[in-house]
């Protein structure tokens, strides 16, 4: 038997488990053991690799440079063992779908469409899981999340994007603020955490029309930013499909800035090595025909 074929693919589990927490106790909380199991587990994968995979620094566990090279491997073998069981189930659209989405297309956009999923999947198990674009760009990349719909463009040559809706960012102000006085005194920027598209057109726009910015703000949802700027206290980029929709969007004023910086394309993206998703697809053609 070859060296390679004595690997335990069970203790790949338990290394993408510690990869992800950076900690024993993380990852027995995810695999549902005790700490002493993953770190047994650990050394043994070690042993059979002839490797350190991981160095201690602080108080988490960092990956060495052959753990590194290792993780990509890891995920991709994970990926294939939910595909492998889900091609052998009677439902091809059962079985589990995770996906991420930005706040404001999860608030918008999405409802209807996953409730169609649903009716035609009704034993699918989904999770949607929001954040910057960012954030979902690593989730997916670490094979966390199947997809994620994130503002685009993107580079990223792992993955696979496809543009789903085109959205126009406008100004975001408060009710009896008129755009011109915005040069006239230091202005709050009202936005999403760091990581976030909308925010970064946001900052470019501020700095296109040298604008004093006093402070920047970040929100974890759409309600408390919507709700800043109709207290008055800043100025944010929302899509305009999102004001038309979301009933908070009357208590605010907008108006359309530049082109360049309106355009913002919405993007379904996965990862190319990883195999076809059944309900992910059936997911694409719902959100297409909203488009």
């Amino acid at each position: 038997m070859s060296s390679w074929e004595r690997l335990n693919p069970q203790l790949l589990r338990h290394f993408l488990a510690v990869s992800r927490a950076g900690s024993l106790i993380g990852a027995a909380q995810e695999l549902h053991c005790v700490p002493s199991n993953v770190s047994a587990r650990l050394r043994q994968l070690e042993a059979q690799l002839g490797v350190a995979l991981f160095q201690r620094q602080a108080q988490r566990l960092r990956l060495t440079s052959a753990g590194t090279r290792l993780l990509p491997h890891a995920e991709q073998l994970e990926q294939l063992c939910r595909a492998a069981w889900s091609s052998v189930q009677e439902d091809l659209w059962a079985g589990e779908l995770r996906l991420g989405s930005m706040e404001s297309t999860a608030a918008v956009r999405l409802p209807e469409v996953l409730a169609a999923l649903h009716r035609e999947a009704p034993r699918l198990d989904l999770s949607l899981v929001t954040g910057t674009s960012g954030h979902l760009l690593g989730e997916v990349l670490a094979g966390r999340l199947d997809a994620a719909l994130i503002g685009g463009p993107h580079e990223d040559p792992r993955l696979h994007g496809e543009a789903i809706w085109h959205e126009e960012l406008v100004l975001v102000l408060p009710e009896g603020l008129a755009p011109e006085s915005l040069t006239q005194a230091p202005v709050t920027l009202l936005g999403f955490p760091s990581g976030c598209h909308y925010r970064e057109r946001l900052e470019r726009w501020s700095e296109r029309h040298r604008l004093q910015v006093g402070a920047r703000q970040s929100y974890g949802s759409i309600d408390a930013i919507l709700g800043a700027a109709a207290a008055g206290m800043g100025v944010g980029l929302l899509p305009r499909s999102l004001l038309e929709l979301h009933p908070r969007g009357r208590l605010v004023r907008w108006r359309p800035i530049e082109a360049d910086l309106a355009a913002a394309p919405t993007l379904l993206v996965r990862r190319r090595d990883t195999p076809v998703h059944a309900a992910l697809e059936r997911l694409l053609e719902l959100l297409q025909a909203t488009a």
